[in-house]
């Protein structure tokens, strides 16, 4: 039971999930709906991109990473299709069976030609685990959480960020957060 008081008010969240606040001599009891102390603690959250994850460039991709942020720049001459990326190899190991979030707070811009930006995870035999396209922000940061699927979890994967370019160009990705929920 979680006792607080503060002002002559007192705060109780008793076992069987009910909210009470007791007011001088009058008492209210309400339904608590959110999260208690013990399940906080068995939440993990996991930054992907402090310095215990490298991530690796593919094609025209050029990368610049520290603890707070990754930055993928594209600048080519190329006229086709190029897949350009970003990618870090790990693995996720959980002893539960929820889905993980992903958290993404990003900006993604294209100064000269067009890109598409995309997320994505595979598998170690490159099967795509799952994927989901990022809005080109022109620049400005935007907060995405997505849901993953739980089996991406306890084997090794592959992260990928992706700058897609049909054509020369000159593209950028600036990731100021990744990180995964382990609920």
């Amino acid at each position: 039971m979680l006792i607080r008081e503060r002002n002559g008010i007192i705060l109780t969240i008793n076992s069987t999930r009910q909210f009470i606040v007791v007011l001088l001599s009058l008492s209210i009891i309400l339904p608590f709906i959110g999260i208690f102390p013990s399940a906080l603690a068995q939440i993990q959250e996991i930054n992907l991109i402090d310095q215990k994850n490298i991530w690796k460039p593919f094609a025209a991709a050029i990368l610049s990473q520290n603890n707070t942020e990754l930055n993928v720049m594209v600048v080519s001459d190329y006229n086709g299709t190029l897949w350009n990326r970003a990618f870090l190899q790990t693995q996720i190991n959980a002893s539960t069976t929820k889905s993980p979030i992903l958290n993404l707070e990003y900006g993604s811009k294209s100064y000269l030609g067009n890109a598409t930006f995309f997320s994505e995870i595979r598998d170690n035999s490159s099967k795509i685990l799952w994927n989901k396209f990022l809005n080109d922000t022109s620049g400005a940061l935007t907060k995405s959480t997505f849901t993953l699927p739980n089996h991406i979890l306890n084997q090794p994967i592959e992260f990928r960020l992706y700058l897609v370019t049909n054509g020369s160009g000159e593209h950028t990705l600036d990731v100021k957060r990744a990180s995964l929920i382990i609920p």
